[in-house]
């Protein structure tokens, strides 16, 4: 633990103001005024075998709360790696717990939602991460950019103070790449969500067999924050909600990183899904060439070119493309988002940095 708790928190705010990024509009009201919706199937919800729940006034060692969340195949919905492995990893070693609860992304509100109407449980699961390594400090993130809202956002929650963090899109990404181990500290970041599925594994023996996610998007009837089964497809789960008019174009996981899918019904909600978004857009939304306006350039939080790289990688320039470091780009889609010829600029680095890596000898 570092000498001056406040000094290093200071520090960390500091360092997640970017340059760089754009300033999103969030669209997340009356979203995440309203109460989540449920959509779970019974037969679904399974316990974990020959585990007896704990009371909540019972003392549980920190191996203990790791086991069960292995028995309970809990699943962090920021970065898909199973909850118990990152707590043991940081098991003895104090780090400071950062709670990801900033649903930068317009549309979505599937960790903060959840995180303010499900607080107990959420608070429940972060004194049971926070006893499983034996935490210096505690931060719930909330992003900064959240103003339009019916709900006030309080300062803290169950007594762990809440952090609005500023800055442009992609905060979240740049934060969680800052967060390296220094000298004797490290920090460990953990979704809202896995932590409200950690309070009822500890006690209620429960395997997480459902996720949140937000439903959204102009052609969806009634947008919701949605506690859903895993494995349920998306087109009922867009159904469970109604569709106002046939979508052109549906997005599964970020309204802006996610992917457009085809095929609903092929698409099965999975621990790491944090939406499913229906839209329909007009001609305006057709791509034409690059104007060389240069707005890629200026959103880009990396300093990369991604109009240089964009061409580059079209006409096969491979020595070009390296020299322009386009191993270094993080995928926030910010270059796709700005771009007003409606350029897939993200998707063509994405595809170049896969086929490069697959070409290298093994």
């Amino acid at each position: 633990m570092k000498d001056d708790p406040k000094a290093m928190k200071a520090a960390k705010a500091r360092s997640w103001h970017w340059n760089g990024g754009v300033m999103l509009e969030q669209h997340k009201d009356p979203i995440l005024s309203q109460e989540l919706v449920r959509f779970i199937d019974p037969e679904r919800v399974r316990r974990i075998r020959d585990l007896e729940p704990w009371r909540e006034d019972e003392e549980i060692d920190a191996e203990a709360i790791i086991q069960v969340a292995r028995l309970a195949r809990i699943v962090d919905e920021r970065d898909g790696v199973p909850l118990f492995r990152k707590l043991r990893k940081c098991m003895g070693r104090r780090p400071s717990v950062l709670v990801d609860a900033l649903d930068e992304e317009p549309y979505i509100s599937s960790q903060l939602g959840p995180m303010l109407h499900r607080n107990r449980e959420c608070v429940s699961g972060l004194k049971l991460a926070c006893k499983a390594v034996e935490a210096s400090d505690v931060t719930i993130l909330v992003y900064q950019g959240i103003t339009d809202l019916e709900m006030r956002i309080p300062r803290s929650v169950g007594g762990f103070p809440i952090q609005r963090v500023r800055g442009k899109y992609p905060s979240e990404l740049l934060s969680a790449q800052s967060l390296v181990e220094e000298d004797d500290h490290i920090s460990l970041y953990i979704g809202a969500c896995a932590l409200i599925h950690l309070h009822r594994a500890v006690y209620d023996a429960r395997i997480q067999t459902t996720a949140f996610i937000t439903v959204a998007g102009n052609c969806v009837s009634r947008p919701c924050n949605m506690e859903v089964s895993l494995d349920t497809t998306a087109t009922d789960v867009l159904a469970r909600c109604g569709l106002e008019e046939q979508p052109t174009r549906v997005v599964v996981g970020g309204s802006i990183t996610g992917e457009s899918v085809a095929d609903t019904d092929l698409v099965l909600v999975k621990p790491t899904t944090r939406a499913i978004l229906a839209f329909r857009e007009d001609e305006r939304d057709q791509r034409y060439q690059c104007i060389g306006c240069g707005r890629c350039v200026e959103a880009c939080p990396m300093g990369l070119n991604p109009m240089l790289l964009y061409r580059g990688i079209g006409m096969s320039l491979h020595e070009r493309v390296a020299k322009l470091d386009y191993k270094t780009c993080i995928g926030c889609m910010c270059c796709s988002y700005i771009c007003p010829a409606k350029l897939d600029i993200a998707g063509r680095i994405a595809w170049y940095k896969k086929s490069r890596k697959e070409a290298l000898p093994k």
